[in-house]
């Protein structure tokens, strides 16, 4: 008897050391950014895009895409979908997430002949600062190297980006 209440004094203190508040609920660092392109004329390129309505995602034959977060935080993405905008125009959202930490660069590299035109691979950056209270913010997009001004939808909380391609 004397063994059995040392074993649960033991499993007992066992869950009370190793379980603490980051093992039970580690902090998410959501990255979301919804970017509609236009070409010189103002036509959406994104409109059209084929579209899996069964996977609700952009189908993989459609474009490559590889994304990784600054100082080896490890970013997990998820698939390409199409969404309406603020203004209800269709949009790439680009999504990311991180555990315990804010990546302040998170870069996306993406080819997608429907979109460009091109099999040529456009480089996208994201910069993010570190809020209190387990926020952060978008600070700034690039897109091939140019600088583009982001907006945020206060419904949902994504921030949106307009390219428009030369």
């Amino acid at each position: 008897m004397k063994k059995i209440i040392l074993l649960c004094l033991s499993m007992l203190l066992l869950t009370f050391y190793g379980c603490n508040k980051k093992d039970v609920d580690p902090v998410h660092y959501f990255y979301s950014i919804a970017l509609t392109f236009e070409n010189q004329s103002g036509d959406n390129l994104v409109t059209g895009i084929p579209y899996s309505e069964k996977e609700q995602r952009i189908p993989y034959s459609e474009y490559t895409r590889t994304a990784w977060a600054e100082n080896g935080i490890e970013l997990l993405t998820a698939e390409l979908k199409t969404i309406k905008d603020e203004n209800g125009e269709d949009a790439i959202l680009l999504d990311g997430m991180t555990w315990e930490h804010v990546s302040p660069i998170i870069t996306q590299k993406l080819v997608c002949p429907y979109i460009f035109g091109d099999n040529n691979e456009h480089v996208l950056v994201s910069y993010w600062e570190e809020l209190p209270d387990s926020k952060h913010t978008c600070t700034g997009f690039t897109f091939d190297g140019k600088e583009y001004p982001i907006s945020k939808d206060n419904i949902t909380g994504i921030y949106e980006v307009k390219i428009v391609l030369e």
